[in-house]
């Protein structure tokens, strides 16, 4: 299975980052990458599945305020998107694929 690199999108943290962005953001920080089914895996030689789409990456950290953003975005798809990196940084892989798939 070949596995794809992740890029972070070109847009702005300081924008409204939609949860795909969000997931690309986090996934590139940890230098997982993209599955020919579209899934999150970690590791090159081992790997593991961590979450079935940048998506539900990008939704999981919200849920689990891994990231906080404005009530809504503005009208023009702008707003504050911050990510807690401490917060994520401290979850072991295992711990984020476990809340990705809850």
């Amino acid at each position: 299975m070949k596995l794809t690199d992740i890029d972070p999108p070109s847009r702005s943290f300081s924008r409204w980052l939609t949860d795909e962005e969000v997931g690309q953001v986090l996934a590139s920080s940890r230098g997982w990458r993209l599955a020919p089914d579209g899934g999150v895996m970690a590791g090159k030689i081992r790997k593991t599945r961590i979450a079935p789409s940048l998506t539900a990456l990008g939704a999981t950290a919200a849920a689990e305020r891994w990231i906080s953003r404005a009530a809504a975005p503005g009208r023009d798809g702008s707003g504050p998107t911050h990510i807690m990196w401490g917060v994520f940084n401290a979850r072991t892989d295992a711990e984020i694929a476990a809340k990705v798939d809850s």
